[in-house]
């Protein structure tokens, strides 16, 4: 626990002992700690048409002697977290308390949940007893009902370092589609030796012989805590143990392989991307391209890695409907691979003092072309560009509209220039709001001065052309903004 938290508690205990004795107040000190702590507001990440997942890991949760201190504390912003984003499923690790686990399940509302060790769970009890970590799931009880609950590989028991997979099978309904979905929530071997790297392998080896037999032609999605990188080991020498997976790229697809591409940490302490979704070949066409995110939930939250957990959330999403297509966040057009229009970088603070410099770059990262004609760009204030009828961004590509047109870059030839003529944007905080033709909302950002308070440096997403949040462009690249291009300058 932090000083900060230590002398919260402190304050909390004092306030409790005066108003239990002589007030009629709680008779339970952790009810007086808790209404000092405020419930953080986590940003949505789901939406009412997308099949949104999670997976977290939430250290040691519940067991306050080895991970955060004041489980109480850790308890609330799950909850708030986990209520905030408004995802439709979540797989859980290191979750210890089963008591815990049922607080956090009451406390949020539409979500029902199994934990490994429960009583409907085959084999559940076996393999993990009531002090251990276990790996658990959360669903929306509205959309989902649970067909059946096992423990899995148990063969490979120590493979897996005692925590062999919890698979649920669910049936969901969405858009008017029901099907069934296999649920896997594992939590791999930790650690960088030799021999725990192994383990891992070994682990992967079993896994992947289980899912090429078992559901040859089934919806899985394995997310979790898979303790390594993809790119490369974070055991020295070695290669990711996953690499079969990722050689059989027919049959499977690490959504998460575009964060360890763009070397986005999942855990508090280290680089690497270690928490991973894994998706069999039934769900590509539902995945929705650059939804994947570690979920930077530290900003919301005070003391996260001392209060909370050493991970954070990693989020994917997916369209439900029949023949895989659906309503994709921020500019769907219809159908399989249907096209995705983000904003994607913005530059607020322009370089030096002419506001001809401000720029929004948008990027189509669906599968289709979106027709843009009529679609607008607004501050907080008024709307400041209109596309041109008959514009269209061509699937992978990008555009970007200048406040004015002496600012575009001699050779940058998807630019144009704002038809209100200025862009308008403060660099003290604004919100930035695409609009398609029947001006329904496709994707708005508000920012405040720590993305705008550095001349000449826009905001980006992290990753880039993903929904993932918006940082700094400095911490993505070296290059100070990238107008019309990636983040490293080559082409969309």
């Amino acid at each position: 626990m932090s000083r900060a938290s230590r002398n919260w508690v402190m304050v909390a205990c004092a306030l409790w002992a005066a108003v239990s004795t002589g007030c009629g107040g709680p008779a339970d000190p952790s009810e007086a700690i808790d209404s000092l702590f405020q419930a953080a507001t986590i940003p949505s990440r789901g939406t009412a048409t997308t099949f949104d997942v999670g997976g977290w890991n939430l250290e040691w949760f519940g067991d306050s002697s080895n991970g955060p201190t004041n489980d109480s504390l850790q308890l609330q912003n799950a909850r708030d977290v986990i209520a905030g984003a408004d995802l439709d499923v979540w797989g859980l690790a290191e979750i210890v308390s089963s008591s815990q686990f049922n607080t956090l399940k009451s406390q949020l509302s539409g979500y029902a949940g199994i934990l490994a060790n429960d009583s409907t769970v085959t084999s559940g009890s076996t393999y993990y007893g009531t002090s251990e970590q276990k790996v658990g799931i959360l669903y929306k009880s509205a959309l989902m009902t649970v067909q059946q609950a096992r423990i899995i590989l148990t063969s490979s028991d120590n493979a897996f370092a005692g925590r062999p997979p919890l698979e649920v099978t669910l049936r969901l309904t969405l858009n008017g589609t029901t099907e069934n979905v296999v649920v896997i929530v594992l939590h791999a071997k930790c650690c960088s030796d030799d021999t725990s790297w192994q383990r891992r392998q070994d682990a992967a080896t079993a896994l992947k012989s289980y899912l090429d037999s078992t559901y040859p032609s089934q919806k899985v999605l394995v997310i979790g805590d898979f303790n390594d990188d993809l790119d490369t080991s974070i055991t020295a020498g070695r290669p990711s143990p996953y690499r079969a997976f990722l050689d059989d790229s027919a049959d499977y697809r690490f959504p998460t392989k575009a964060l360890s591409d763009a070397h986005i940490a999942t855990t508090v302490d280290y680089p690497d991307t270690i928490d991973q979704h894994l998706e069999t070949n039934e769900m590509f066409a539902r995945y929705i391209a650059g939804s994947v995110e570690a979920y930077r939930v530290d900003s919301y939250i005070s003391s996260y890695a001392s209060t909370t957990s050493d991970h954070y959330p990693v989020l994917s999403r997916y369209t439900w409907s029949t023949g895989g297509g659906g309503s994709n966040d921020a500019g769907a057009d219809g159908g399989g691979g249907a096209a995705q229009v983000i904003i994607n970088e913005i530059g607020a603070n322009e370089p030096g003092s002419d506001t001809a410099g401000e720029f929004v770059e948008l990027v189509n990262v669906g599968g289709t072309d979106a027709a843009l004609g009529g679609w607008s760009l607004s501050d907080g204030t008024s709307t400041r560009h209109t596309f041109a009828s008959g514009t269209q961004l061509a699937a992978g590509r990008a555009v970007v509209v200048f406040g004015a047109a002496s600012a575009i870059p001699a050779k940058l030839g998807n630019a144009v220039a704002a038809s209100s003529g200025g862009l308008g944007f403060s660099n003290s905080g604004d919100t930035v709001t695409l609009r398609d033709s029947s001006t329904a909302v496709r994707g708005t950002f508000t920012y405040g001065s720590s993305l705008s308070g550095s001349d000449g440096v826009s905001m980006n997403r992290s990753p880039d052309a993903s929904t993932g949040s918006f940082v700094l462009h400095t911490t993505l690249s070296s290059r100070m903004s990238s107008p019309g291009t990636r983040v490293n300058g080559a082409a969309f």
